[in-house]
């Protein structure tokens, strides 16, 4: 049997490894080489970059199809990966199985505006949304909002999608705390107001985000559950996972994840991100990812290795019952080593946040924990790593 792994960065890598550890023959497709290619459990495959060439990127899988006498295992990564597999995933099932929704329910989840009107009609508890047409009529009670991408990546066959993409990651969780901020933003940045939308600001930095990864099967039960929490991103207040931790969350947010699977028609990896309010502690939806995310990789050490999970479930090969995490909170961390030891030692305080600022003792006390997941680094699988840190110091070098 065989499993594909699109975007092959490092949420990549831990789905090659976990289930090439396993004895599955893995291919890594990416448009470019990345840290997931170089590993021992994978073969990399150059394809083409889904976010400016979609049709032809599904036409490379189509053409790959007869190479296989089994339907391998689909997994995108990314959005773009993502959004390309399930707008085709008719045509594609011919050859694969896809481990994605079907695209009425991915598009409603990756536009963000779709998404919360959706959740809003059923009650479900995500911030307040505006659009650019209706901005002006938020209340000065309702200050401060953040301005959002509706999406961050999209699939496409237009060239100028990874020049928006990239102009949304400058953009994304805009603060704006008055009224003549919002003015000034609304003109400085009127060619790309109708990739944005503006909701209700949940205060607190990125500690405060909670993640409840699943995997769905076919019938949209949910049959494996990871609970957890960022305990630092970069930047601090915004900022992709660099540390992560096993941790238990309140039964009802469990109960509602699956309630929403089954309610939207979810199949595959998701990974359900809610905030809670610093100030009133009230959780809060901010989206749904419909694939795996970036620190997937902890969950294998958390008894409920979604990738394992869902390649068991959709090739057949093993039978799976209801699977949870329910290890004592921070008995398991998940580190982005090269990213969070200068972020912790310099680049918290550069950022304006001292209060993240730590020494090198500090640091690796706050790190202490049953088990550490490193996300570069592991024995049986060392040319990841030696990769990964060869980019750092070339990059330090540059400096």
């Amino acid at each position: 049997m065989t499993a594909i792994v699109f975007n092959c960065h490092y949420n990549g890598l831990s789905i090659i490894q976990e289930l090439g550890a396993r004895g599955i023959e893995v291919l890594a497709l990416d448009n470019a080489r990345s840290v997931g290619t170089y590993s021992r459990y994978a073969t990399f495959c150059r394809c083409p970059d889904p976010i400016v060439a979609e049709r032809d990127f599904v036409q490379y899988l189509l053409d790959l199809a007869p190479k296989f006498q089994e339907k391998p295992v689909l997994f995108p990564t990314n959005d773009h990966w993502a959004t390309a597999i399930s707008r085709y995933k008719n045509e594609l099932s011919q050859f694969y199985i896809p481990c994605v929704a079907d695209w009425s329910t991915v598009e409603t989840i990756i536009l963000k505006r779709r998404f919360y009107e959706w959740a809003i009609a059923r009650g479900y508890p995500v911030p307040k949304c505006w659009t650019k047409e209706t901005v002006q009529a938020i209340p000065d009670t309702d200050f401060p909002i953040v301005a959002k991408p509706e999406y961050r990546r999209i699939s496409s066959d237009v060239q100028t999608t990874g020049h928006i993409a990239q102009k949304m990651d400058r953009l994304r969780l805009t603060l704006l705390e008055t009224r003549g901020q919002l003015d000034r933003f609304l003109v400085e940045h009127e060619d790309v107001l109708d990739y944005l939308l503006f909701t209700e600001y949940v205060a607190g930095l990125s500690d405060r985000m909670y993640t409840i990864g699943v995997y769905a099967n076919r019938s949209f039960e949910v049959m494996g559950m990871f609970t957890g929490r960022k305990v630092r991103g970069f930047p601090p207040d915004i900022g992709d996972c660099m540390v992560g931790q096993v941790e238990e969350v309140p039964q009802n947010l469990k109960d509602l994840v699956k309630q929403i699977c089954r309610e939207i028609n979810y199949h595959g990896i998701a990974e359900f991100e809610f905030k809670q309010d610093a100030v009133t502690d009230e959780f809060k939806l901010i989206e749904i990812n419909p694939r795996s995310w970036s620190w997937v990789g902890i969950t294998p050490a958390c008894g409920v290795s979604l990738p394992w999970i869902a390649y068991a479930d959709l090739s057949g090969i093993e039978t799976v019952s209801y699977t949870e995490s329910h290890l004592p909170t921070g008995s398991v961390k998940w580190l982005r080593l090269l990213e969070d030891l200068p972020n912790c030692l310099v680049k918290n305080r550069r950022a304006g946040y001292p209060d993240w600022s730590m020494t090198l003792w500090q640091w690796w006390k706050s790190l202490q924990a049953n088990h550490l997941v490193i996300a570069e680094f592991t024995l049986n699988d060392p040319l990841p790593g030696i990769y990964s840190l060869y980019l750092r110091v070339r990059k330090l070098l540059r400096r």
